[in-house]
This record gives C-alpha cells, structure tokens and sequence, in this order.
C-alpha cells in the first residue's frame, strides 16, 4: 500500500495534517481587518481581566481555532490558492446593521 504524501509534509495535529510553514514560528505578516466595536471592547476586557496572555496572541489563537474546524469540516486542510484573494469588502454582502438609510417609523410600518 502506498503511504500518503501528505503523511510525510504535513504532520498531523488534532487529527489533521497540517502543511508544513516555511517561515519559521516566529515570523509574522500583518493583517488589518475591520471588527465591531462591542467585540472589540469584549477582546480588550477578556485580556484584561485574564492577563495571562496579549490581545494578538488571543486573536491568534481564535484564528487558529477556527481553521482548524474548518479544515476538519473540509476533510483536511484546503488546497493552496491558485490565485491571490480579491482586496476590499465583497459587492453585495453589507449587513443590514450598517446601513445608512433610515426609515422614519410611519412609513415602514403601514399599522402605525
């Protein structure tokens, strides 16, 4: 029976094998993402009062977490891209929160 590749370059954690980085542990790239503020607040709150560990290396670990259900989910860790993700917000996905028309109270509601 032949041994399967991915066996070998990427070790398994959790289950799942993991690709191997080719940078080492601690180099890091920055990402800017933009976050509600009510989870923000709750960030800096669970940092502070836990004190045990930063707000990025909290984040990092929720990231981390999350992948690796999505990958377990997936079968396995997902493919390399086969080309760069599109930058800016996706057409089409705002959320209702954000909108900026308002609505007066008598004319969305007929019953009032």
């Amino acid at each position: 029976m032949q041994q399967n590749p991915l066996s070998v370059n990427h070790p398994p954690l959790n289950g799942i094998h993991h690709p191997m980085l080719q940078s080492s542990p601690s180099e890091k790239q920055r990402v800017t993402v933009s976050l509600p503020t009510a989870l923000i607040e709750r960030l800096r709150n669970a940092v502070y009062w836990t004190g045990h560990r930063t707000l990025v290396g909290l984040v990092a670990e929720a990231i981390e977490d999350i992948v690796t259900q999505m990958e377990e989910v997936n079968g396995g860790v997902f493919p390399q891209r086969v080309s760069p993700l599109k930058s800016g917000r996706r057409q089409g996905t705002r959320s209702p929160v954000h909108s900026t028309t308002t609505h007066s109270p008598d004319s969305t509601n007929p019953n009032r």
